[in-house]
């Protein structure tokens, strides 16, 4: 039974229970005790040049705690005078229509007119001749600055800060930036209470603060609803009357505050574009008073009390026409509904939506030591920054974070994950916080199948189908082909062409197969859930319109193979007759457009033109050093460390190399491993986890997660590209996964790998609910490095191979049952 591609790796739920750890991040003081500058000096840099610095305040991005609905996110920090909620909105961006030089068009449009000349100067070896050129044409329209550009293209940027003064010190909004000593015994002294505790219960999606002031136990509680589009947050006391606050909203936007309706609503629009912005707090008080004025809401001497919030703007969809109607009504009715509701209500609702998805997959690595698993989470980080023994738990912590981030950044009926999730507290945040599409927004979706997340993904479809017509525009223009394309960053307008400027070469910005990579997740959706349904209705048209502009965009070189020339390793260069990045995404791509037109009935001269651009796709290459060639030419650096590492898609997240399979290209897979080392970037060390993984290393993939933890991971779990950038969480929670259960799709059935890539570091574990291709959810145990027990669960009915150490075990498995392996 052959795979219908290569290699892969799997995730979902299944009835073994193995143990349930306690999957709690906690911290014995604030995130904004450790020394932080004013919550609102980054936006006073409204005119700070795009230097990609990173985020001003540190606390935000190592201490704070992220919740979020897909819709709606936040960054709680857990103050005790001055109780600070950074509070993003998933559409809030500027540029697009609205904003100054907007143009719906920014493709060049004689950019195809000159690509004749470049690749012939390239194929006569001319290449200064083939960049300089490439470098005048292959550009979008607009301006040399790239300030400038930021007002066409936008920024994702922070609604502002939800601000609640507690009355229990004198907020402090400008400590000094020296971090504070911890001391041993009393880590919350300097605070002025007694066993202060922060916490984020990831199996629940609930924030806690707990504190002792004056004999009186203080407790708070905030969640994100997706169920009800709202953020709830719930103050409470075993005091009556203790609760005296002050609710403010601090914002880098023109908002304007009044009382209405038993709320208080903030409207206002960006200066940039127009976009409308809608705010409304609601407010539940046990005894006490309540006054909304139109600077805050102030409560005084209640028991206990719960604010609702909801905020939405008027953007609507990808198109000419992006707005949608004013968001006043649909957020009214909201928080109305949810005032009815009840704090209780929305917290016993939020917690059965949350478990039922995060409960899917668990997961049990081994013990840790009770010593350690006493310490705060920030504790445990620094003892592995330090490579002080193993801690288990904090790597299954680490895994369900991942899961926990998809979760919170990406639901139905949301934008997909940009590259900080949904979480942003600048309104100049680096690379504009946008859809980087060589490798960024797909490595944010990696995890989805594996980890039993599939309606996660589903906001990324809905946004690649929102780019096919944009995206024609832009084939057309820059290849006179077919189909639709992408390059190498989008946003929320749809922006598809490459971005302007001749002062970056190339490589920064063309890259014609991000729309075909992007793709390539349509079939991934129906790989795991094989619903025939959603891939005919969602899936096909933007698979189809990718493989159309492939048969047209790929040229014949002399020898009779189709190349994409010409092109350039994706931020790598130079530029080249063929990259092996693109010819194994279009291998991918094609392969399976061509398998899902098999699945819905499709046939004809369409699907056939694709199948024979398939076959004349150049083979891999190995280089003289014995590397897998990033370029058709031999030209690799065996001293190069560079973070890109594109060429080896065809091994993940592809599936066209494999040590079972293909040996040899696996062997040159592992030399390139080797030469760019085992350092990196966040992200960057995420997706070596992957490839080592698919190699079979457990060892080495292991290697790579203590590095990440390392040199990628702050204290609060987030990835550090530095800075934050989310696609590390998402790259590394995949890899553990990969490690665990890679699967194959197949045309009939399936095929399993358990425990492909366990490392000595796990010599005892489980796991319940990963899934692979195929529609198979796996439940495993192991003792000692060797498989102990194993169920399958079945969507499909079929044959099955399943493959464990060694062992190879065929089956025929039945929709609904399940299957378990007899050692």
């Amino acid at each position: 039974m052959l795979p219908f591609l290569l290699f892969s790796m799997a995730a979902l739920q299944s009835s073994a229970a193995p143990q349930v750890p306690n999957l709690e991040l906690w911290y014995d003081r604030p995130a904004d005790a450790y020394g932080v500058p004013s919550p609102l000096r980054s936006w006073e840099i409204e005119s700070r040049d795009r230097t990609d610095k990173g985020n001003p305040d540190p606390s935000w991005e190592r201490y704070a705690l992220p919740i979020g609905n897909g819709l709606m996110g936040a960054m709680l920090y857990g103050g005790v005078a001055l109780d600070r909620i950074q509070w993003n909105v998933h559409s809030l961006w500027s540029g697009g229509p609205g904003a100054e030089g907007w143009q719906q068009d920014l493709n060049r449009q004689d950019a195809h007119e000159h690509l004749e000349e470049i690749r012939q100067a390239l194929l006569h070896g001319d290449a200064a001749r083939a960049e300089n050129l490439s470098t005048e044409y292959l550009r979008g329209l607009g301006s040399e600055d790239r300030n400038v550009n930021d007002v066409r293209f936008g920024l994702y940027q922070t609604l502002g800060e939800i601000q609640i003064e507690t009355g229990h010190l004198a907020p402090v909004l400008t400590p000094p930036l020296i971090p504070l000593p911890k001391p041993a015994s009393a880590p919350a002294a300097s605070l002025g209470v007694e066993n202060y505790r922060r916490s984020l219960d990831l199996s629940t999606g609930v924030h806690r603060v707990s504190y002792q002031r004056d004999g009186v136990q203080f407790q708070r509680l905030a969640f994100c609803s997706n169920p009800q589009r709202v953020m709830v947050l719930h103050y409470s006391a075993n005091a009556g009357g203790a609760q005296n606050l002050f609710l403010h909203l601090e914002s880098p936007h023109p908002l304007a505050g009044a009382p209405q309706d038993g709320a208080l609503i903030f409207r206002g629009s960006l200066e940039n574009n127009g976009l409308l912005i809608d705010v409304r707090i609601g407010v539940l008080a046990q005894k006490g008073s309540v006054s909304i004025e139109k600077d805050g809401i102030r409560v005084v001497a209640a028991d206990a009390v719960t604010f609702i919030l909801i905020a939405d703007t008027d953007y609507a969809a990808i198109s000419p026409t992006w707005r949608g109607p004013d968001p006043v009504q649909r957020n009214q009715q909201l928080l109305v509904a949810a005032m009815r509701l009840g704090f209780e209500k929305l917290l016993a609702e939020h917690v059965r939506d949350f478990v039922a998805l995060h409960g899917r997959v668990a997961l049990d690595l081994g013990a840790t030591s009770a010593q350690v698993l006493a310490l705060p989470t920030d504790e445990r980080v620094k003892l592995q920054q330090q490579s002080a023994g193993q801690d288990p738990d904090l790597e299954e912590l680490y895994f369900q974070f991942g899961r926990y981030l998809l979760m919170s950044s990406s639901r139905p009926g949301g934008l997909p994950a940009n590259l900080q999730g949904l979480w942003c507290n600048e309104i100049v945040p680096p690379w504009n916080a946008d859809y980087h599409l060589n490798i960024n927004l797909q490595m944010n979706y990696w995890l989805s199948g594996p980890c039993n997340l599939m309606e996660c993904q589903k906001p990324l479809i809905d946004y690649i189908n929102a780019l096919i017509i944009p995206g024609a525009a832009t084939a057309k223009a820059y290849n006179a082909a077919g189909g639709w394309t992408a390059h190498l960053s989008s946003n929320i307008w749809g922006y598809t062409n490459p971005h302007p400027g001749k002062n970056r070469p190339r490589y920064w910005a063309y890259f014609p197969l991000g729309g075909s990579w992007l793709s390539t997740h349509s079939f991934e959706q129906f790989a795991f859930d094989g619903d025939v349904d959603y891939l005919r209705e969602y899936g096909w048209k933007n698979l189809a319109g990718s493989a159309d502009f492939l048969v047209d965009y790929l040229y014949q070189l002399p020898n009779g193979t189709l190349s994409s020339i010409p092109s350039w390793s994706p931020e790598h260069g130079p530029i080249s007759t063929g990259t092996t990045a693109d010819l194994s995404i279009a291998r991918e791509l094609l392969g399976g457009a061509i398998e899902a037109a098999r699945v819905i009935g499709e046939e004809g001269e369409r699907v056939d033109r694709w199948q024979i651009t398939l076959d004349k796709l150049p083979p891999f290459r190995i280089g003289q050093h014995g590397q897998l060639q990033e370029w058709l030419e031999d030209i690799d650096d065996p001293q190069d460390q560079h973070r890109h590492l594109n060429h080896l898609f065809g091994l993940y997240p592809g599936h066209q190399i494999s040590p079972q399979y293909t040996p040899q290209l696996a062997t040159a897979a592992a030399v390139t491993l080797q030469q760019r080392g085992d350092g990196a970037t966040g992200w960057s060390m995420g997706w070596k986890i992957n490839f080592w993984a698919r190699m079979g290393d457990g060892n080495h993939a292991y290697l790579m997660i203590r590095n990440l933890l390392k040199n990628g991971t702050s204290y609060n779990l987030l990835d550090l590209h530095p800075p934050f950038q989310i696609d590390g969480n998402f790259g590394g929670t995949a890899g553990v996964a990969e490690m665990l259960l890679q699967s194959q799709y197949c045309a009939v059935g399936g095929q399993l790998d358990l425990l492909p890539a366990l490392p000595d570091a796990w010599p005892t574990g489980s796991f319940r609910g990963l899934r692979g291709r195929g529609g198979y959810r796996v439940d495993v145990e192991w003792a000692n490095g060797r498989l102990t027990a194993a169920t399958i669960h079945a969507e499909r009915t079929g044959p099955l191979q399943v493959r464990c150490q060694g062992r190879v075990w065929d089956l025929e498995a039945k929709a609904g049952e399940k299957l378990k392996l007899v050692l």
